[in-house]
């Protein structure tokens, strides 16, 4: 009985494979089938994968165009080897790769599809092991968004989709990679930006930002919108034919540079003249927006002035400690708990005075004592952590961070905030009224809310 039952199986699985073939053979027809009774048969031009394409050239009237693919990332070889915006090449890659070709035969003469030598479009798609795909773009068709191709080694003009040929009549400077610096703003770990001798380094470790290799603190947010200002920052034109010495930038005026798992990335910059501004990533010169640059070099407040750098929905655990009172809870199934396990109320809203609690960081006291301490847990066994020592003037208390950095000074009004968070008194902090609340009109976040709070609020409200 079981020997019958394999033989079943093995015979139910063959059928399945006969008839998945069959199915498979039946929708290659009916994509080859005309669509109605006087349409042209078609078929697909090429069978590759956008994934195997690394090399694509194409030769044009105006000359020659070509591009490889390097970790992923395309750059122009030809006419000049330069960044390429490699979104463009792909969709020649991608078109390509589904594209359909018309069987019907046109005329003899290829001169009035634009298919001689003289007019025609060559494009050559080419895989890493050397084997390419080619075919030959002419001119639209006079009506029914087609353009007209040919096959090497086919004699007879046939159409395709229209859609290729503005892909693949772009100019040369259409394909060029126009960021000013081409890096992604998650992954930059190091800035350093020189102008006249002055250089402010900032450095990005497990912790956070950092102003120098031994400075305080850097408020997170100040850095990541100056690095994602840099990414946004676009060429105004290119200077082909032009060298650096001819742009004075071979002794650049300023320099900004972003280090990454990739490498580093230096932007020179030429000194201001009457027309704009002069700069290069590489070697070769181009010119940028005087906004650009002065949005680079405008003076910024780097350090923080708040004691923690984290966002308050990150944090999973608080311990706090001032002399002989303490607080510690932990945040587990959306509820905050003691040390007992007991629900305790309130913790949302101590987070959100603790990632608040203003410092100075311009005053670098020297730490002594252990009078307290600040740690907030953010999961994954990583924590944020700052030592509070001895008083000093004016009530103040000198503090330190576990991840290093100079000390600096917690003042009074700090002190007396985290008191009170300790003991229960932090008070939620006040949604801002909109001035359309009277009339009912909503419709957005109150002024000066932003999402983060938003979210903190509601969970905050549903204990």
């Amino acid at each position: 009985m079981d020997r019958q039952t394999r033989q079943l199986t093995v015979l139910s699985l063959v059928l399945l494979v006969i008839v998945a073939f069959v199915v498979m053979d039946q929708d290659r027809a009916d994509r080859d089938r005309p669509t109605s009774d006087d349409a042209p048969a078609s078929h697909d031009l090429f069978a590759y994968t956008s994934e195997q394409i690394t090399h694509v050239k194409l030769t044009r009237p105006e000359g020659v165009l070509e591009f490889e693919k390097k970790e992923g990332e395309w750059a122009m070889t030809a006419p000049v080897s330069v960044g390429a915006e490699s979104s463009k090449v792909d969709a020649i890659v991608d078109r390509f790769e589904g594209l359909r070709i018309e069987e019907a035969e046109l005329g003899k003469n290829l001169g009035d599809y634009g298919l001689d030598d003289e007019h025609r479009t060559e494009v050559r798609l080419e895989k890493a092991d050397g084997s390419a795909y080619t075919v030959y773009i002419g001119k639209d068709t006079a009506a029914g968004y087609k353009t007209y191709a040919q096959v090497p080694g086919d004699p007879a003009a046939h159409v395709v989709d229209n859609q290729v040929a503005s892909l693949v009549s772009k100019a040369a400077e259409d394909f060029r990679d126009r960021n000013l610096l081409s890096f992604a703003a998650g992954g930059a770990n190091r800035l350093t930006i020189e102008q006249g001798g002055a250089k402010t380094i900032l450095r990005k470790d497990d912790s956070g930002w950092w102003v120098g290799d031994k400075g305080p603190r850097a408020d997170a947010k100040v850095v990541e919108d100056y690095v994602s200002a840099i990414t946004l920052m676009k060429v105004e034109s290119f200077l082909d034919g032009k060298t650096l010495a001819d742009e004075g930038l071979d002794n650049p005026f300023a320099t900004v540079t972003v280090e990454d798992e990739g490498g580093t990335h230096t932007l020179r910059i030429a000194t201001p003249d009457a027309d704009g501004v002069s700069a290069a990533a590489s070697d070769l010169p181009v010119r940028m927006k005087q906004a650009d640059l002065d949005a680079l070099l405008a003076p910024h407040a780097w350090p923080s002035t708040r004691l923690v750098e984290v966002k308050s929905w990150k944090v999973e655990s608080v311990s706090l400690q001032l002399g002989d009172k303490k607080l510690e809870a932990n945040r587990k199934d959306g509820a905050w708990k003691d040390g007992t396990g007991a629900e305790t109320k309130g913790l949302d809203d101590v987070v959100a005075v603790v990632v608040d609690l203003p410092v100075d960081r311009s005053a670098t006291p020297a730490m002594a004592g252990k009078y307290g301490h600040v740690t907030l847990g953010l999961g994954a066994g990583k924590t944020v952590s700052i030592q509070i020592g001895d008083e000093l003037t004016g009530g103040a208390r000198v503090a330190q961070e576990d991840a290093g950095g100079p000390a600096f000074s917690v003042p009074k009004d700090t002190l007396a905030l985290l008191q009170d968070a300790i003991d229960g008194k932090a008070k939620p902090k006040a949604l801002p009224e909109s001035p359309d609340a009277e009339e009912g009109a909503g419709g957005g976040l109150p002024p000066g809310m932003d999402i983060e709070e938003l979210l903190r609020q509601a969970g905050a409200g549903g204990q």
